[in-house]
């Protein structure tokens, strides 16, 4: 008898043990892709060396180093801006950045990779911007930009961005 409750105690406790182990993951935990994209599958996390090029285009946008600036975008890149008007090549890009007549300070707020199709090379980053625009010191707007930057072969191809102005 003691060998019988002896082996339904291990018995039970193995079944215990095996259901106890597997834990589902909790509701709220990240697949490895989701959403759907332009290209037909789920949206993927990109790369940490993207955002970092992102970074990069900031901090050469804030000391306005438009030599080092013109190195994060490839020879062919293209550029929409919020207004309407698009860029073909940096120079262009460029010759815009130093058209405007404001002056411009922000906080980057935020940048993530994402990557469409897996199976292909490239992916986007998002970066938003809190800014602040003065001229000869006097506000003139606060706005937030959000920027999308298309990378492939460590080089911006395409870049965009969208503009609403802040009423506080």
């Amino acid at each position: 008898m003691r060998l019988r409750t002896l082996a339904v105690s291990c018995l039970a406790a193995s079944v215990l043990f095996i259901v106890g182990c597997h834990v589902p993951p909790p509701p709220n935990a990240l697949a490895t892709g989701s959403g759907f994209s332009p290209e037909g599958g789920a949206v993927h996390f990109g790369s940490e060396a993207s955002v970092d090029l992102v970074k990069g285009i900031d901090s050469a946008w804030a000391e306005m180093d438009m030599d080092r600036l013109a190195n994060f975008f490839s020879d062919t890149a293209k550029f929409d801006w919020y207004d309407g008007k698009s860029y073909d090549g940096v120079d262009a890009f460029i010759g815009r950045i130093m058209e405007d007549t404001l002056d411009n300070e922000w906080d980057f707020q935020w940048a993530y990779s994402l990557d469409a199709n897996v199976d292909e090379p490239g992916n986007w980053v998002h970066a938003g911007f809190d800014v602040h625009a003065s001229q000869d010191g006097e506000p003139v707007e606060h706005a937030w930009y959000q920027e999308w930057y298309y990378i492939e072969d460590g080089k911006v191809s395409y870049w965009y961005n969208t503009k609403a102005i802040r009423n506080d």
